[in-house]
């Protein structure tokens, strides 16, 4: 294993059973395979298809990417853009 991945694994479980301990659900895992994908603040293969902040609510068909949540987002001159660390997908969302 790499150890970027080892390390985001440990603070994905430790973010997990702080949310637990605080009755809080943990953010959900990613379903697919992410090898390759590039999460940087420049550049995140997550937002190609998560980043629709106008679907987040609306009902989706099966299979279809999931939003990314409201709370992600803050807003750049009146344009939604993914906020603070949640560019970095998998420093909470753990890949199955």
């Amino acid at each position: 294993m790499k150890p970027d991945f080892v390390i985001a694994v440990a603070a994905a479980s430790l973010f997990e059973a702080s949310a637990l301990a605080q009755g809080t659900r943990p953010p959900p895992p990613i379903p697919h395979p992410i090898d390759g994908y590039i999460v940087t603040r420049a550049e995140n293969s997550c937002l190609e298809c998560h980043d629709k902040p106008r679907d987040i609510g609306k009902k989706r068909s099966k299979g279809a990417p999931t939003p990314a949540p409201k709370s992600h987002y803050g807003s750049l001159e009146g344009k939604p853009e993914i906020a603070g660390a949640h560019f970095n997908c998998t420093s909470c969302h753990l890949p199955r």
